[in-house]
């Protein structure tokens, strides 16, 4: 009996989320990776229900992973020039200035406070260093881990990031920016946990694996680390200001949902998505 009840009351739980979801407007606008011709890409915003693009950038020959910093309005994104150098370039919040701050490397995040940001190395080592917009310097955190993507928690203190293992697969760790050292999240053998994201309360980590078979997205409970599989196939996750619902890239396009999975809507054509306010 008691076993009965607590599932009613596990389905009840469940169901009420799932209308708080349901229920929950889209706000805030979406950046994206749009192409124009073959090695011509430039970054556009547009509203979550698909209304509302707008161009930001004159064309790059290989734009990829916009970053957004509300704190400072910095937009930063990596382009792969016609040599396959990898480029940092920062965006205004106006649009009307663009610059080049680093070769050699591709962009993560930014701290919250807009003052840092976080790059890795794009050689044989990928490194994890922390620059310094002010100081214009950067500080290795990555020890002798080889990082694949990396982003920082909201409230400042770690940095979630993928790293390669020695049987080629990404497992997920947390470096503490506290000086509170490295903690390792997971250690599948031949299962990918990569690109991971906090969520806007910081108590979950949501990334993809492809421990399914396919490419799906997993979310983690970072005390418990308990997992949570809301069957939705795609990469590059990207939570909604209110946390309720999700935009990633399925095929070559970029696509929202809820956070459960429901409700999927194909936005656009474009790549690698971040969901701003």
């Amino acid at each position: 009996m008691k076993r009965t009840v607590l599932i009613i009351v596990m389905l009840l739980i469940a169901a009420s989320l799932s209308a708080q979801s349901e229920t929950t407007p889209m706000t805030g606008k979406i950046l994206y990776i749009d192409s124009a011709a073959p090695d011509s890409h430039y970054l556009a915003s547009i509203n979550p229900d698909g209304t509302g693009k707008t161009r930001l950038t004159p064309s790059f020959n290989n734009m990829m992973f916009p970053r957004f910093n509300e704190a400072a309005g910095w937009i930063g994104f990596t382009n792969k020039a016609p040599d396959m150098t990898s480029e940092i370039y920062l965006l205004n919040r106006s649009g009307d200035r663009i610059k080049k701050v680093l070769t050699g490397a591709a962009i993560e995040d930014f701290s919250p406070d807009g003052k840092f940001f976080l790059y890795t190395t794009c050689d044989g080592k990928a490194e994890l260093f922390v620059y310094s917009l002010d100081r214009k310097r950067a500080n290795k955190i990555s020890q002798n881990l080889k990082v694949t993507a990396a982003n920082w928690s909201k409230n400042g203190e770690w940095i979630a990031a993928s790293v390669l293992a020695e049987d080629g697969t990404n497992d997920l760790y947390l470096i503490s920016t506290l000086a509170q050292g490295i903690i390792r999240m997971t250690d599948t053998k031949k299962v990918n946990e990569t690109f991971p994201v906090f969520t806007n309360d910081d108590k979950y980590l949501v990334y993809f694996t492809d421990r399914y078979g396919s490419n799906e997205l997993e979310y983690m409970d970072i005390e418990t680390k308990q997992l949570q599989r809301p069957n939705i196939v795609g990469l590059f996750p990207a939570l909604s200001p209110e946390n309720k619902h999700v935009a990633f890239q399925a095929g070559e396009s970029v696509v929202v949902s809820r956070i459960d999975g429901l409700d999927i809507n194909v936005l656009v054509p474009g790549r690698t998505p971040i969901w701003i306010k």
